[in-house]
C-alpha cells in the first residue's frame, strides 16, 4: 500500500498532536503535584498551633563546689551521689598534678546509650564517658555507668577528669597513647589479666607502634581494648625509664611545665627507639611468665612431671628387680657351696 502525500501529511500532523498532548499532560501532572505540595505545607502550618506539643520530662540541676549536673527530676538522689563521687575523684587528681585542679566542670548525664552518642554526634562505640576539655564538660553514658559499683564509677570519673586537666594545661595536645595512658594510671585501670593479654598480643604479633596510636585508636572493640592496654604499658615504661623516683607526678610535672619530654614523644626517631626498648625490656620478659602461667602450659608441665615421675619409678623398680636377681643368684651359689 502506497500513501499519498496528503495522507503522509495527516499522519505527521497527528503524531505531532499526540506529542503536544503528552507534553501538556506531563506539565499538568507536575503542576498538580506542586500545587498539592504547597497546599499540604500550608495546611500543616495552619494546624500546627492546635496540635498538642510533646511534654518534656522535668529536670533538676544539682551542683556542688566544683561540679554541676542536670538529671531527670526523679533522679535527684542519683545526682547527689554522682557529685559526691566527682568531688572525691577531683581531689584524687589534685593530689597528682603539680598545680591543682580548680576548674568547674559540667557533667552531662545521658540516661541511654542512644542519647549519649546522639549528643556526641558520633556512631555507637564502647565508651563509659567522654571528656570535652575545651568546654570543661564530661558526657556520662548513664546506661553503662549505672551497671558499675561506686569504686568503678569513681575510677571512670578520675579517668575523664585527667583528660580535662591535660586538655586545659596542654592545649597543643599529647599523643593519644600518652594521654590515655596517663588517665589510666591516675585511675588505676590495670590488673594482671591486662598484662597477660598484652603479652599474648606480643606473642601473636598484634601490638601497635606508638605512631599508630598517636592520633586515633581502632574502631573495633577488640582493637580499642588492645590499644588502651598498650597505652598504659608504654606510659608505665616511660615513667620507669625517666621518672623512677617521682613516678606519675614527675611525668605530669614535666609535661605541664613544658619539659623536653613533650618534644621527645613527638620525635619519630625517639619513638622508634622507645618502641624497641619497650618491647625488648618490658614486654618480652612477660611472655615467658605468660607461657609458664598459662593453663595449657601448666597442664603440659604437669604431664611432663607425671611422665618423669613414672620413668623414675620404672628405673627404681628395674634396679630393685635386678638387685633381687643378684641376691637370689648369690644365695643359691652360697647354698651349693655349703653343700
Amino acid at each position: 500500500m502506497i500513501l499519498s502525500p496528503q495522507q503522509i501529511g495527516d499522519l505527521r500532523l497527528a503524531s505531532r498532536w499526540q506529542e503536544v498532548r503528552r507534553f501538556d499532560m506531563a506539565w499538568r501532572s507536575a503542576a498538580m503535584k506542586k500545587a498539592l505540595r504547597t497546599w499540604f505545607i500550608l495546611l500543616a502550618l495552619a494546624v500546627a498551633p492546635f496540635c498538642p506539643a510533646s511534654e518534656t520530662p522535668p529536670t533538676a540541676q544539682v551542683a556542688s563546689e566544683h561540679f554541676r549536673i542536670e538529671v531527670p527530676a526523679e533522679h535527684r538522689a542519683l545526682a547527689s551521689q554522682i557529685l559526691e563521687l566527682a568531688e572525691s575523684a577531683r581531689q584524687h587528681i589534685a593530689e597528682l598534678v603539680p598545680d591543682g585542679m580548680d576548674e568547674r566542670i559540667g557533667l552531662a548525664w545521658c540516661a541511654t546509650e542512644q542519647e549519649f552518642y546522639s549528643r556526641l554526634g558520633s556512631r555507637r562505640g564502647h565508651l563509659l564517658a567522654v571528656a570535652v576539655p575545651t568546654i570543661r564538660r564530661v558526657y556520662l553514658n548513664g546506661e553503662k555507668l549505672r551497671q558499675l559499683d561506686r569504686r568503678e564509677f569513681r575510677r571512670a570519673l578520675i579517668h575523664e577528669f585527667m583528660h580535662v586537666y591535660l586538655g586545659r594545661r596542654i592545649p597543643d595536645g599529647l599523643p593519644l597513647w600518652l594521654n590515655e595512658g596517663l588517665a589510666m594510671h591516675a585511675a588505676g585501670d590495670w590488673d594482671f589479666a591486662d598484662g597477660a593479654a598484652l603479652a599474648a598480643a606480643s606473642l601473636f604479633g598484634t601490638l601497635f607502634t606508638p605512631n599508630e596510636l598517636a592520633r586515633r585508636f581502632p574502631a573495633d572493640a577488640a582493637g580499642q581494648t588492645r590499644a588502651y592496654r598498650q597505652s598504659y604499658s608504654m606510659t608505665a615504661y616511660l615513667i620507669h625509664l625517666r621518672y623512677p623516683n617521682d613516678g606519675l607526678r614527675g611525668l605530669l610535672a614535666d609535661l605541664v611545665q613544658n619539659g623536653n619530654i613533650r618534644s621527645l614523644v613527638e620525635d619519630p626517631v625517639w619513638q622508634e627507639e622507645f618502641n624497641r626498648q619497650w618491647r625488648d625490656r618490658w614486654i618480652r620478659p612477660t611472655r615467658v611468665i605468660l607461657v609458664v602461667t598459662s593453663s595449657t602450659a601448666l597442664w603440659i608441665l604437669v604431664a611432663a612431671l607425671v611422665i618423669a615421675a613414672y620413668a623414675r619409678k620404672r628405673r627404681q623398680t628395674k634396679r630393685r628387680q635386678a638387685r633381687w636377681v643378684l641376691e637370689e643368684e648369690f644365695t643359691c651359689h652360697t647354698d651349693e657351696f655349703d653343700d
